[in-house]
């Protein structure tokens, strides 16, 4: 696998498991902002008197709003150091891949992209289903009514995508500083394929003498030659691997057929045979031997 399909492959899984905890840090601060309905109502009511030349004071809510804040930020600080987190083990799973150290820092960044636009898609579908974030932006904007959606998703956005960029340069260090961490394994050396067998141990024969090949280095002769192979003692005569038995001559082709003649030693049958060969011939007929009397003659008698 190359180095960036290495990269971009773990760095995009990783960034998709990164961006559900993003989806959580979210669903974190809407809780948190509806905790504090009661409140962001009551700062809303405040900021309507002062826009009248009314008389308010604002920071009387501030202390029933700080754990919201605290609640929100501290999310999202916190989603961002586990991102990183994950940019490093992105970067360790390339670098694992490839084989070398390589790759970290463009797994990190793939980790951060991924997990960044998970996040900033969740926080504009929370947005503009519960028309409040527990932001700053939130404060001032999210009365939980669709009259200034606009405007408090832009602040919140602006909000997201500073963090994100703070964020984008330490996720590719983690990556790099992963992929540099990595714990390779050296590839085992293969050692060739020896021609010949090594001394004092017998030839491998990969095939059945009777079908080994012939004049191939490593390989043993034919198995009628193979007892007078070097390296090996010359066998007894008759001994090895049983006596051997004087060879018959061949008998000539003699097809069995009915009413076939016989086919002497020392004749041949062409092949193919003639189509005559084929036709059925008569049945010779038996000759006895008796004695032939001629008319008139008297029987012969001992």
């Amino acid at each position: 696998m190359s180095d960036q399909n290495a990269s971009r492959v773990y760095g995009v899984r990783v960034g998709l498991v990164a961006g559900l905890f993003s989806i959580g840090q979210v669903g974190l601060s809407l809780a948190a902002a509806h905790g504090s309905e009661a409140s962001l109502r009551a700062i809303q009511q405040v900021f309507t008197v002062l826009a009248s030349n009314g008389i308010a004071d604002p920071t009387v809510l501030i202390p029933a709003l700080l754990p919201m804040l605290l609640i929100t930020y501290l999310s999202m600080a916190g989603i961002g150091l586990m991102t990183i987190l994950f940019a490093g083990h992105a970067g360790r799973l390339a670098a694992l891949a490839q084989g070398r150290h390589a790759g970290g820092a463009s797994a990190g960044m793939w980790t951060w992209l991924v997990s960044t636009g998970i996040w900033l898609l969740a926080s504009i579908v929370g947005a503009a289903i519960t028309h409040t974030d527990g932001t700053i932006s939130g404060i001032f904007t999210g009365n939980f009514t669709a009259q200034f959606l606009p405007q408090q998703v832009f602040f919140l956005l602006i909000q997201e995508i500073i963090a994100a960029l703070i964020g984008l340069g330490f996720c590719a260090l983690a990556g790099s500083m992963g992929a540099n961490n990595a714990h390779l394994v050296a590839p085992q050396p293969v050692a060739p394929p020896m021609a010949f067998p090594p001394r004092g141990y017998p030839p491998y024969h990969p095939y059945p003498y009777p079908y080994a090949p012939q004049g191939m280095p490593g390989y043993p002769p034919a198995y009628p030659v193979y007892p007078g192979y070097p390296g090996y003692p010359p066998a007894p005569a008759g001994a090895y691997p049983y006596p051997q038995q004087p060879q018959q001559p061949q008998q000539p082709y003699a097809p069995s057929m009915p009413y076939a003649p016989p086919v002497s030693a020392q004749q041949t049958i062409p092949y193919p045979p003639p189509p005559s060969f084929y036709m059925p011939q008569a049945e010779p007929t038996p000759q006895h031997n008796m004695p032939t009397i001629e008319p008139g003659a008297a029987p012969q008698t001992e």
